[in-house]
């Protein structure tokens, strides 16, 4: 996998802090979430097509659900990334599917596999709570991929996204502003103050817990538009499931730069 060595990244990335929410929004819409302003990095929302017999076949391409600039925000110390992975040709084997965490420094401290589920859709990737990874240090900034082991003796043709993402302070005004909120109302104060993964994953869990409620599946489909991913908005949720860590013949090097 060929990933970008990066020099000077705090500087890159800036060191913005998301946005206070003065006060609980009046049914504020997602779609007013606007990624902060002179902050980016290097990375790929979406994967490439195929690139080898064994990979998926589908108009959609493997998508990270993020920001255009290729980083989002997190109030949590185990904060939850989703992604689109589409679907499988017609008899094809399911393949596995890797995710990487590391933090600024390139040094990985979370991995997880498991496989591409039955069908297209969005699946959502946790980074767990455990004695054996550390919990997002706020102010910090992490690199993570995502990738579709292709073929399991080499990364070449894998499949593969890669972004950033950087854990905030959750200050007392937005706390206060959480702890007086609905569940629904939620979203909108995330995506007000410009917390992006926190604004999406409350979002996903209400749209499942409510699959029939077109108001969540308005402020879903809000929500991805104003990040230019509006052509998502309609794709199910799918669960995953995790492959063992011993399971050796599924093991690759972790991406390298």
């Amino acid at each position: 996998m060929e990933l970008v060595l990066l020099t000077g990244f705090s500087t890159l990335l800036g060191t913005l802090e998301p946005k206070s929410a003065h006060a609980i929004p009046q049914r504020l819409l997602v779609a007013d979430y606007e990624p902060p302003v002179n902050i980016s990095a290097p990375g790929r929302r979406e994967g490439g097509g195929t690139r080898g017999g064994n990979c998926p076949i589908a108009k959609k391409p493997l998508t990270a659900l993020i920001p255009a600039n290729n980083i989002g925000f997190t109030v949590a110390q185990n904060p939850v990334l989703l992604f689109y992975l589409p679907a499988m040709p017609p008899q094809a084997k399911p393949l596995p599917v890797e995710f990487v965490l590391r933090d600024g420094n390139e040094k990985e401290i979370y991995a997880t596999t498991f496989m591409m589920p039955g069908k297209s859709g969005i699946v959502s990737v946790s980074v767990p709570v455990s004695a054996d990874v550390p919990p997002l240090e706020v102010g910090k900034n992490y690199h993570w991929f995502l990738s579709i082991l292709c073929n399991p003796l080499e990364r070449s043709p894998n499949i593969f996204v890669e972004g950033w993402i950087r854990r905030v302070p959750l200050n007392a005004t937005l706390n206060n502003n959480l702890k007086q909120a609905t569940l629904k109302d939620r979203p909108d104060i995330y995506a007000e103050a410009g917390i992006w993964f926190d604004a999406l994953n409350t979002l996903a869990a209400l749209r499942q817990s409510n699959p029939k409620d077109s108001a969540v599946s308005s402020e879903w489909a809000k929500l991805l538009k104003a990040v230019g991913l509006e052509h998502m908005a309609t794709e199910p949720l799918v669960p995953i499931s995790p492959i063992p860590s011993n399971n050796a013949t599924l093991s690759q090097p972790s991406p390298k730069n």
